[in-house]
Formats: structure tokens, C-alpha cells, sequence
């Protein structure tokens, strides 16, 4: 409903009354009457989500994306679309995979993904990988995976704490991968993350992590994290960033990373 409160605005009041008329002679009045509700919703609708925002800034609420909220949704998920339910089209998802995941996620060595939900980049993960941690707050995610992926003989799976990665060791990992996931939480546990990062890279190991950009400004059940406050983070730990962008191009088609203006930043540990 945003959408509509934001278009309005360009159109003057002669013309918005001259669609309304225009309105009511195709459509009848009864149909009218339900597009008014909606009308006016979507304004009551604007006006909540600033009053939220304004809140949230004011007094450091956490909004939706506390840990103790990220971790009853996603336990109390359904899982059986595996996390597709996100995929806008498959050019969309075969672009990330092309472009984002084989375009900088080195080939073998130990890669830690931070939220496989239901394994939705996993498999790939684990095909260009020696060995696949995967760290979830939720148990029902690291249940689903650890049977989807047993298989393999190279993938295990562990509850995690939504801030820190308790249980991984010093130094072990050459990757790390995270989408959908960072979207969701707050910049006070991404700058806890960011600390973990540093601990259990190998030297030139590097990270690739979607997440927010505008401090949920656009809605999206997004983090209050900003696109510099993350790159100011991990510049402050060391990391050197290798890129960071909210679209690409694959196969003459430019594809956005996410529908809030979401980004993709890759950063390096120095070797």
C-alpha cells in the first residue's frame, strides 16, 4: 500500500478528481467503496510505518529483528519450499549463483554459511567447497538441513546464537556466505558477527554477505543497518572490501539484489 501513498503525490487534485469519476462509472459504487477503504488504509498504513521508524530511531527498539524474534519466526517456519519462496524468477537465482557465489566464493577449502534456512544456496555451497559449516538460529533450519545434505559426507550443521559463532574454530574458515539472513539483524549483532569474522578467517579468506541498506527505512521487515555503517564496520576490523552493489548483470539482464535495495558486499581478510 505504500506504493500508492507515494504515487499519489503526482497528481494534482483536478486530475485526481477527474480519475475518480472515471472510477466510479467503470467500476460501480460498491467496488468503489472497497477501493476507498483501501485508499485510505494505505495512508493510515504510511503514517503507522513512519510513527514505527520514528520510534525505533528514537529509543533503539529492536523492531522485528530482535534474536529472541528472528529465532521464534524462523523455528516456527515452514521450510518446505526450502527458502524458493524468495526467489523473484530462476534467471534472478541463476545470476546470483553465476555472477555473486562462483564470481567470487574461492573453489575448496572450509566455507561457513550463516543461515541456510532450508538449503536454498547450500547445495552449490557444497559442491565448490572441501567442507560446509552451516550455522542457524534455528533448530528446525539446522534439522531440515542436516537430513537434506547428509548425503554428501561433507556439510554439518549447528544452532548458532543469532550474534556470535560460539564453537567454530580459530582460524578455520576460507569463506563465508550469507544471504537473506543479515537482512534481518540489527547493526549491534552484525558488529558482534563482524568481531567472530576476524577470529575464525584464515588469513585471505573471504566473505560474502547480503544485507540491508537503508536501516529498514523501506520496510521489508528489514535491520536498522545502513549500507555505510556496514562497510564502516568491517573497514574498522580490517577487512578490505572487494565490492559491494545493489544490482548486477547476467546474460544482458541487470537484476536487483533484493527488493529494498538490499546489497551485496564481499570483503577479504588481508593475508
Amino acid at each position: 500500500m505504500k506504493d500508492i501513498v507515494d504515487n499519489r503525490r503526482h497528481i494534482s487534485l483536478g486530475k485526481k478528481m477527474s480519475l475518480a469519476w472515471l472510477i466510479v462509472k467503470e467500476n460501480g459504487l460498491i467496488w468503489c467503496a472497497a477501493f476507498a477503504t483501501y485508499y485510505l488504509a494505505s495512508a493510515v498504513g504510511a503514517r503507522a510505518f513512519k510513527l514505527m521508524d520514528h520510534i525505533r530511531r528514537r529509543d533503539g527498539v529492536p523492531g522485528m529483528n530482535s534474536r529472541a524474534l528472528n529465532k521464534a519466526i524462523w523455528e516456527a517456519w515452514d521450510w518446505q519450499a526450502g527458502g524458493e519462496e524468495w526467489t523473484p524468477n530462476e534467471a534472478w537465482k541463476t545470476g546470483i549463483i553465476e555472477h555473486v557465489l562462483r564470481g567470487y566464493m574461492p573453489q575448496g577449502g572450509q566455507v561457513l554459511e550463516i543461515g541456510p534456512g532450508g538449503g536454498r544456496w547450500t547445495g552449490e555451497l557444497i559442491q565448490r567447497s572441501d567442507g560446509l559449516l552451516g550455522v542457524d538460529i534455528s533448530a528446525s533450519c539446522v534439522e531440515v538441513c542436516s537430513e537434506k545434505f547428509a548425503s554428501t559426507g561433507k556439510a554439518k550443521f549447528m544452532v548458532g546464537s543469532g550474534n556470535d559463532l560460539s564453537g567454530v574454530p580459530d582460524r578455520s574458515m576460507d569463506a563465508l556466505w550469507s544471504f537473506d539472513v543479515f537482512v534481518h539483524i540489527n547493526q549491534a549483532e552484525v558488529e558482534r558477527y563482524a568481531d567472530e569474522f576476524r577470529r575464525v578467517f584464515k588469513p585471505g579468506a573471504v566473505g560474502i554477505i547480503h544485507h540491508g541498506s537503508v536501516g529498514g527505512g523501506l520496510g521489508g521487515w528489514r535491520s536498522n543497518l545502513t549500507h555505510e555503517a556496514m562497510l564502516d564496520l568491517l573497514k574498522k576490523r580490517g577487512f578490505e572490501i572487494v565490492a559491494s552493489f545493489k544490482e548486477f548483470t547476467h546474460a544482458g539482464v541487470t537484476h536487483q539484489t533484493g527488493l529494498y535495495e538490499d546489497v551485496v558486499t564481499v570483503f577479504r581478510q588481508p593475508a
